[in-house]
């Protein structure tokens, strides 16, 4: 069964994967024909990831807290009254910073999944393979969509498209009894326009939306939406 690719592109998830790695290298650096020297570079190299990762996110909050604070200074109550310090951002220490530390992590893993002590196992611990990729019944897949709408009688879907040709949209005028297809997307997010029963009025309704894989129906229809268009 294949799998997707090991390393997520979400920072959060890469950090998690990089610190387990970190936490597990070293019981089997002998069986993977790693050196000391090795060792010691590759732990330095996730420090720098996980320092990257982490100071960025502290950094951000604190940033955060500042906006705060400031406001507080501006605007705050009781007139007069002292303000809090000010939030500190965090010092960066003294771990050894390169560039493209994620591209040497990568060439890292690439080597131990070459080296003749490798096995399945090994690599499912390390979290260096990714997990298989499984493939939903094409009758349990039903859309998982959020709606908004904006000016100009427009409808903006988002939400995962799992591999499909397109949505189908569909809607219907609140009091009406049937569906009408308005629009077919093939990215999301995406926007439609719908025309309006009574041009310059606003109107409500609902939409909903099928998967289209080969010019085929897949799977279910999503819920049905409300809207207010205008």
């Amino acid at each position: 069964m294949p799998r997707k690719y090991w390393l997520p592109k979400a920072k959060p998830a890469q950090l998690l994967v990089v610190q387990n790695f970190r936490a597990k290298l070293e019981a089997y650096a002998v069986q993977l024909g790693l050196s000391p020297a090795e060792v010691t570079e590759a732990l330095a190299m996730c420090d720098a990831i996980v320092g990257a990762i982490n100071i960025a996110e502290q950094c951000k909050q604190s940033m955060l807290a500042l906006t705060q604070w400031r406001d507080d200074v501006l605007s705050g109550e009781p007139l007069g009254s002292a303000a809090p310090p000010a939030p500190v951002f965090p010092v960066v220490g003294a771990t050894t910073y390169e560039r493209g530390v994620l591209k040497q992590f990568a060439k890292l893993r690439d080597q131990i999944v070459s080296s003749p002590g490798y096995t399945q196992a090994i690599g499912e611990d390390l979290g260096i393979i990714g997990p298989e990729s499984t493939r939903p019944a094409p009758g349990s897949i039903t859309p998982d969509l959020k709606a908004e709408t904006s000016t100009g009688y427009r409808v903006n879907l988002t939400g995962s498209m799992q591999g499909m040709d397109a949505l189908r949209v569909e809607y219907s005028r609140d009091g009406g009894e049937s569906f009408q297809t308005v629009a077919f997307l093939t990215a999301t997010p995406g926007g439609f326009q719908i025309a309006p029963a009574n041009p310059n009025q606003p109107e409500k309704g609902v939409i909903r939306a099928v998967y289209i894989k080969r010019n085929e129906e897949i799977g279910n229809f999503s819920a049905s939406y409300p809207v207010t268009v205008s």
